[in-house]
């Protein structure tokens, strides 16, 4: 039995030395080199819902932070990178009704332009134009608004994950 252990043992650490080409995605390897900072200012809103901006640009500041190896800094005169948003459209529309007749399930869709600029060089590194993103969410409450806010949240994750993704993986 141990005769035949040694060979198994020695099989098994030079397969587990090959490399298979596979790699944990979205670390920013596409991103321009000896970039080690980001700003990322308030997106602007230029829809009618108040706030809209807020959510996507804390959603996406901290899925850079999370997903990169980019310090987030305030001003972009302090960074390598500039990442600036425009929320240009938000709506919601009632899909379904409940038999008392009101709204019980609500699509939000979400509409955005991003740009990130390298500051060293003035090169465009990343632009979206027209990204759309979209949630449906069902509510029992009459009071659609109340829970609005919960699901701008939700959708505003999944641009910032979508959108960190694309720039980091440069899809």
């Amino acid at each position: 039995m141990k005769r035949h252990a040694i060979p198994l043992l020695l099989l098994l650490a030079a397969l587990l030395s090959l490399r298979c080409g596979y790699r944990l995605a979205g670390h920013g390897k596409n991103l321009p080199p000896g970039a080690a900072t980001i700003a990322i200012p308030a997106f602007k809103n230029q829809t009618a819902r108040p706030q809209a901006e807020q959510f996507v640009t804390f959603a996406v500041r901290e899925e850079f932070v999370r997903r990169s190896r980019l310090r987030l800094v305030e001003s972009a005169a302090d960074a390598d990178l500039l990442l600036e948003g425009t929320v240009t459209a938000f709506h919601t529309t009632p899909l379904s009704y409940s038999e008392a007749g009101a709204a019980n399930l609500y699509e939000v869709r979400l509409t955005l332009e991003v740009s990130l600029v390298d500051m060293r060089s003035s090169e465009m590194v990343y632009q979206g134009k027209g990204l759309s993103f979209q949630e449906t969410y069902d509510t029992d409450s009459d009071d659609f608004f109340s829970q609005e806010s919960g699901s701008l949240d939700r959708i505003a994750g999944k641009f910032a994950a979508s959108i960190v993704t694309s720039i980091l993986e440069n899809f």
